[in-house]
């Protein structure tokens, strides 16, 4: 008799087990996601680094002097760029709008540093700083544009697609010019 309960005892300890194993399992699966923050979300937060660093350094040379003066906010749309652009490839052009200023930006910039090192005009000025007005709007709704559930908040992608729609329109005008 002892021998048939040591028997069921066993069989059912290892019952318990197989069965306590998959649901300590996936309890951990669970309670690991909302620690860590998923890759897309990440992508996201390095994204909005490189443009608040854009918006710095277009609100810090509203008034550049010379085409030189120009290089480092060059390189940052480069940067602000190709993050947002492999943000866009992780989520999908459904959820994000692919930011279309930024490269004509890019243009619109190489194309003022063509001529070599020179002043810049008044109405190139005027032009940097109405893009650096333009895009601190664009910088205030991208911040807000992913909520801390790794969803995308549809009203401030809108905005976002519509402040880059303007300042397209605005680069747009000047390199045909």
């Amino acid at each position: 008799m002892r021998s048939q309960l040591k028997k069921k005892l066993i069989l059912g300890l290892l019952l318990a087990g197989l069965i306590a194993w998959p649901l300590t399992s996936l309890y951990g699966y669970a309670t690991r996601h909302e620690d860590n923050p998923g890759a897309e979300r990440l992508l996201y937060q390095v994204s909005l680094f490189q443009i608040e660093l854009l918006n710095r350094f277009l609100q810090d040379s509203a008034q550049p002097m010379d085409t030189r003066q120009l290089d480092s906010l060059k390189q940052t749309l480069y940067s602000a760029s190709y993050t947002h652009e492999r943000l866009v490839l992780a989520l999908g052009k459904d959820n994000v709008d692919p930011l279309h200023s930024l490269p004509l930006f890019m243009q619109y910039i190489l194309r003022l540093q063509i001529g070599g090192e020179r002043a810049l005009k008044a109405e190139e000025k005027n032009v940097l700083q109405e893009a650096a007005k333009l895009f601190a709007g664009l910088h205030e709704a991208y911040g807000k544009l992913m909520a801390s559930s790794g969803s995308i908040v549809s009203s401030q992608s809108k905005t976002v697609s519509e402040i880059d729609e303007k300042l397209k329109s605005l680069l747009e005008k000047k390199l045909l010019q």
